[in-house]
C-alpha cells in the first residue's frame, strides 16, 4: 500500500536544508499541494488552479476537463471516480490524482514552457537509464538524509531546482506504487535511498508523457495556460451579553436607528432560519438561505458527458440522486428539467460562455427552515441581528441590530468539501445578486472562518479568498472577517515543547487589506484583561497592521439551532463589527457603496485598550463613539 512520505523530507527537497534554505520555491506547484501528496500518495486532491493572467478560467477548466478524461481512458484508471473539474471567474477546481496533475496541469504553465528550453533540462536523458539513475542517486544523496545530521557539501551548489522537481515527483510516484508497510523502527529515508532505480524508471515514465505534445479541444488555444497551483484549502469557524460592552444598544436609542431596510450575509455553516430569535412582522428575517457546500459538483464540467441527450438514463438518475440527497431545495426542479438545466450549464461553461447564475440558483437555494450542521453560524447570525423579545428562553438578549434583514451562506458541510472554492463561489454569488439589482442588496458580508495562511505559497493577503474579498469590497459591499484563533500556540524547538503567544498569526480573509479583521476581547472588562489570549495576532506576513479592530469574542450568548448558549472566539468578536457597519449604513446612507469608509470611522473611534497594535489593531469597538464622529 502507499506509504506516508513525511513533512520535513518534502520541505527539505524544495526548499533545501537548514543550513541553506530557500524561502521561495521555484515550480508553479505550491508547497502545500507536495505536502497534501507526500502524506498520502495514493490519494486524489483538491487543487485551486490559478490560470495565466492572460487566459479565461473556463478555457483552462475545459482543457484540463478534457485532458483528464483523455488520460483516464488511455490508462483505464480511476474511471469508478468523476471528473471533478469547475470553474468561477478567476480560479479553477480540480480533484486529481499525483499523476494526473503532473501529466495534465504541469505542462500548461508558464514554468514548464522556461523549462523544456533550459539548457539544464536537455541534459536529462531520459533514454539512458544509468545516466539517470545516477543523477537521480546523486540528488537523493544530497536531499534525503535527515535534516539533524546533514552535512553541507559543495555539489549542493549545484543542485538545481529542476533536479529538486523532477526527483520530488518521482519519489511521491514511487512511494504511491509501493505495495508494501513500512515495518516498526524503518525510515522512509533509507527506502528512498535504497531504491534510486526504482524511483528514476517513475522519473523516465513521467518525463515521457509531460513532453510529449498535448491535444487541445480547440485550434486556438495558446500556451500557457496556468500560473500557479495550489491547494484548495479546507476551510473552519474561528470559534454573555456583550452589546452593551460596545455601546450598540446606547448608540441604537439614542440616534433612533432602523436596520430594517439593510441586509447582511453570513457565510458560514448556516442559519436555522425558523428560529424564533429572527422573527420580524410574523415572519423570518432571515431572506434566503443557499447551501453551496456542493457548488463544485454542481458546476462540474462532466455533467455535460453525463446529462447529455443521449447518455444513459440510468447514469443521469443516479447523479441527480447523488447530486440532490440531503438538499431541501426551495424550489426543486423536477427530474427532467433538473437534468436539462445541469446539461446546459455544464454544456455552456464548456462553451466558454459566462456563468449562468441562474442556473445554479435552483439546485443551491434551500428552505431556510433546513437545519444547518452545527450551532456556529446560527449563533454568529444572533450576534449581528438576533430579538431575544417573545423568545421563553431567560438568558435571550438582543443583538447588535434586532431588526435587520439576513441572507444565509453555507460553506461547510458535514463531509470534507469544506474548501476555499465554496467560499469563493458564495462571494461571486454574492456581487451577482447585486449587480442583478437597482440597488445594493446584500450590504455586507460577515465571514468567522479561518483558513490558515501557508507563507511559502501566496504572497500574504493575495490568496485566492483574499483576492475575491478585495473585488467585493471594491463594489461597495462592507466584508467582515475573523482574525483566527491562533494567537497562542504550542511550538516545537530542539530543546523541546512549550507554548507562548504568536506573533503573525492572522488567517486568512482577514489578511485581505480591504477586510474588516476583527480580533476578540473581554466581553465586559477589556480595559483589564485586554485581548483574548486566544485571539490571532498581527502584524500581517509582509508587514500591514493587522487586526484592525477588537470586539467582545469571550462568552458571547446569542441563539443556537435550538435554544441559546454561549461560544468564545474571534467568530463571535466578527459580528459585533458587522452589526456596527451596519447600523451606520441605516443612519448615514450616503455611506452605503462606501465599505472603506465605514472601516476608517469604525477604526478611528474605536478605544485604545493600551495594549500593542499588533494585539489590539486601533482598539476595542465603540459605536457610539462612531456615531458622535459623524
Amino acid at each position: 500500500m502507499p506509504i506516508s512520505l513525511p513533512a520535513d523530507l518534502v520541505e527539505h527537497y524544495l526548499l533545501g536544508h537548514q543550513g541553506d534554505r530557500r524561502q521561495l520555491q521555484d515550480s508553479p506547484v505550491l508547497g502545500d499541494v507536495w505536502l497534501a501528496f507526500a502524506s498520502l500518495p495514493g490519494e486524489s486532491q483538491q487543487l485551486l488552479v490559478t490560470p495565466y493572467r492572460e487566459q479565461a478560467a473556463n478555457t483552462v477548466a475545459v482543457e484540463i476537463d478534457e485532458l483528464i478524461a483523455s488520460e483516464r481512458e488511455k490508462s483505464k484508471t480511476h474511471h469508478n471516480e468523476p471528473i471533478e473539474v469547475a470553474f468561477l471567474q478567476g480560479f479553477v477546481a480540480a480533484r486529481l490524482h499525483f499523476e494526473e496533475m503532473l501529466r495534465v496541469v504541469v505542462p500548461l504553465t508558464t514554468w514548464w514552457k522556461k523549462a523544456l528550453a533550459s539548457p539544464e533540462v536537455a541534459k536529462l536523458d531520459v533514454t539512458n537509464r544509468q545516466i539517470l539513475t545516477a543523477r537521480v542517486a546523486r540528488t537523493i544523496r544530497q536531499m534525503t538524509q535527515p535534516v539533524a545530521t546533514f552535512a553541507f557539501h559543495k555539489d549542493d551548489l549545484s543542485l538545481l531546482a529542476f533536479d529538486r522537481f523532477v526527483v520530488l515527483a518521482g519519489v511521491i510516484l514511487w512511494a504511491a506504487r509501493l505495495e508494501r508497510n513500512l515495518r516498526p523502527g524503518e525510515d522512509v529515508r533509507q527506502l528512498v535511498i535504497a531504491d534510486a532505480d526504482g524511483i528514476a524508471d517513475a522519473i523516465a515514465e513521467l518525463i515521457h508523457a509531460i513532453t510529449r505534445p498535448l491535444k487541445f479541444s480547440r485550434e486556438d488555444v495558446k500556451l500557457p495556460l496556468i500560473y500557479q497551483v495550489s491547494l484548495n484549502r479546507h476551510v473552519s469557524t474561528a470559534l454573555k451579553r456583550s452589546v452593551p460592552a460596545v455601546k450598540a444598544d446606547a448608540a441604537r436609542n439614542l440616534f433612533k436607528v432602523d436596520c430594517s431596510s439593510i441586509s447582511w450575509a453570513v457565510i458560514d455553516s448556516g442559519i436555522q432560519g425558523n428560529h424564533i430569535a429572527f422573527r420580524g412582522d410574523g415572519k423570518s428575517r432571515v431572506k434566503a438561505s443557499f447551501d453551496f457546500s456542493n457548488y463544485q459538483r454542481i458546476v462540474n464540467l462532466d455533467n455535460r458527458r453525463i446529462f447529455a441527450p443521449s447518455a444513459d438514463s440510468k447514469r443521469k438518475a443516479a447523479r441527480l440522486r447523488e447530486l440532490l440527497r440531503g438538499r431541501n431545495l426551495k424550489n426543486p426542479p423536477d427530474g427532467e428539467t433538473a437534468e436539462r438545466m445541469l446539461y446546459q450549464l455544464s454544456n455552456d461553461l464548456a462553451s466558454r460562455r459566462p456563468l449562468h447564475w441562474e442556473f445554479v440558483q435552483p439546485f443551491v437555494e434551500i428552505k431556510i427552515n433546513t437545519a444547518p450542521v452545527n450551532d456556529h453560524g446560527t449563533h454568529v447570525a444572533g450576534i449581528i441581528g438576533a430579538c431575544g423579545e417573545g423568545d421563553s428562553d431567560a438568558s435571550a438578549t438582543d443583538g447588535i441590530c434586532p431588526d435587520i434583514g439576513i441572507y444565509d451562506f453555507r460553506v461547510l458541510s458535514r463531509d470534507r468539501r469544506n474548501t476555499e472554492f465554496n467560499v469563493i463561489a458564495a462571494l461571486q454569488f454574492i456581487r451577482h445578486m447585486n449587480e442583478r439589482s437597482d440597488y445594493i442588496l446584500i450590504h455586507g458580508a460577515n465571514l468567522s472562518l479561518s483558513i490558515p495562511h501557508n507563507v511559502r505559497n501566496y504572497a500574504c493577503g493575495r490568496t485566492p479568498v483574499c483576492v475575491e474579498c478585495e473585488r467585493l469590497v471594491d463594489t461597495g459591499v462592507v466584508v467582515v472577517a475573523a482574525a483566527g484563533n491562533f494567537g497562542y500556540q504550542s511550538f516545537t524547538t530542539r530543546d523541546g515543547s512549550y507554548d507562548s503567544y504568536a506573533a503573525f498569526s492572522i488567517t486568512d480573509p482577514g489578511n485581505a487589506d480591504g477586510v474588516i479583521t476583527v480580533g476578540s476581547t473581554h466581553r465586559s472588562a477589556p480595559h483589564t484583561y485586554g485581548v483574548s489570549f486566544f485571539s490571532s495576532r498581527g502584524p500581517t506576513g509582509d508587514g500591514r497592521s493587522k487586526p484592525d479592530i477588537v470586539a467582545p469574542g469571550e462568552r458571547i450568548r446569542a441563539p443556537f439551532r435550538t435554544g441559546w448558549g454561549d461560544l468564545d472566539g474571534t467568530s463571535m468578536a466578527a459580528p459585533h463589527v458587522s452589526g456596527a457597519a451596519a447600523m451606520l449604513l441605516a443612519r448615514y446612507t450616503e455611506l452605503i457603496g462606501r465599505p472603506r469608509r465605514i472601516k476608517q470611522i469604525l477604526c478611528d473611534s474605536a478605544t485604545d485598550l493600551g495594549r500593542e497594535r499588533s494585539f489590539q489593531g486601533a482598539g476595542m469597538l465603540d459605536v457610539l463613539r462612531a456615531f458622535q464622529k459623524l
